[in-house]
């Protein structure tokens, strides 16, 4: 009967679908491509902001 058991276990972990592991990621091009699109937001926002105030 133990062996019935192993058996099925062992049959669940073959057919049971493989995750990826996301801990092995290197993000740090993603964290450098949303820090640039963030300045560039922030560098447009403040000169339109200053354009704004300056035709007041």
């Amino acid at each position: 009967m133990a062996k019935d058991k192993d058996q099925i276990k062992a049959e669940q972990q073959e057919l049971a679908p493989e995750y990826d592991s996301h801990d092995n990621l290197d993000l740090r091009g993603t964290m450098v491509s949303v820090l640039t699109l963030g300045a560039i937001f922030a560098v447009l926002w403040f000169a339109i902001f200053i354009l704004f105030i300056e035709r007041i």
